[in-house]
Formats: C-alpha cells, structure tokens, sequence
C-alpha cells in the first residue's frame, strides 16, 4: 500500500499546495473563505484518508496531526457557516500559528533524532512567533501571510524524509 514516510510526504505536499492556493484566493477575490475552506477540505482529506488506510501502522504522532487538523477546519467551518465576524480574525489568521505550534511542538517532543527534535522545534518557535504577530496585527503579515505558512509548515515535514533517513541510518 504505503508507507507513513509517504503519507508524511502527501502532509507536507498538500499543505504546502493548500497555504498557497489559500494565498493565491485571498489576493484574487473579495470573499473567498467558502473557496478557502474547500480546498483545505480536498487537500487534507488525502492525508486523512490514507492515514485511515494506514489503520494500525499509523501512529500516534500521526493521529495528533490529524485531530488537530480536523478540529481547526471545523472550527473553521464552523465560524463561516455562523458569520463569527468576530471570530474571524483568530480563525482565518491566527488559528493555523497556534496549530502549527501545538502540531510541532508535540512532534519535536516525540521524534526520534536529534536534527529531527531541532527541525520541528524550530518550526513549533517560528509558528509562536507568528501567532504573536498575528494576535498584534493580523494585517501586518497581509500578502504573505499563507506563503509564511507554506513554507514552516509545510517544509518540515518534506525536510524530515532526509532527516529521518539520515538517524536511521545512523542508528543502524
């Protein structure tokens, strides 16, 4: 079937693919969040499902990301479908730091390899800083705010396949 460094790499594709089309929607249209919300639906539904698919080869690392990916897009979902005008600001900018942090900070607790732990802690520090700008200013990062997101989100996870090989292979 497939491995969870395969499903690792899908995680690190789609959001990377999803932050930048959410980019690319909030600089093309008025109102776009209906827009937004599908194609994070679609692009974290491929990870989810294969990691249903993994069934008891998925682990808890993978189980937290999932959780907590599905929680935030509800709540997402949750505040458009109300009109949370203001709710709005926290869910659309500031939320995806928190869950970045929270995401990465477990991670890099629980990850075997020391360039690893680095790696998502790093990630976990810049997803706080991020939060912090937003809950200051959520205009202050307007325009590149989803390309900020792309890439410390999104690049870790593609950064781990080599790390992790990298500790396996030491370790053996």
């Amino acid at each position: 079937m497939f491995s969870r460094q395969s499903l690792l790499l899908w995680w690190g594709i789609t959001v990377t693919i999803a932050y930048l089309i959410t980019q690319y929607i909030g600089n093309t249209m008025e109102h776009g969040h209906a827009a937004v919300l599908w194609t994070w639906g679609v692009a974290m539904a491929i990870p989810t499902v294969m990691t249903l698919l993994l069934g008891k080869e998925a682990n808890t690392l993978i189980w937290v990301w999932v959780l907590i990916t599905v929680a935030a897009t509800l709540e997402n979902v949750w505040v458009h479908a109300t009109e949370s005008k203001g709710l709005m600001p926290f869910s659309y900018h500031a939320l995806w730091f928190v869950f970045g942090a929270i995401g990465f900070g477990y991670t890099a607790a629980v990850v075997d390899g020391a360039k690893r732990k680095q790696l998502y802690a790093i990630a976990a520090a810049l997803h706080v800083i991020g939060a912090v700008i937003v809950f200051i200013d959520k205009d202050l990062m307007k325009g590149y705010e989803y390309i900020v997101l792309a890439v410390i989100q999104g690049v870790p996870m593609l950064l781990d396949l080599p790390l992790r090989k990298q500790h396996d292979h030491a370790a053996a």
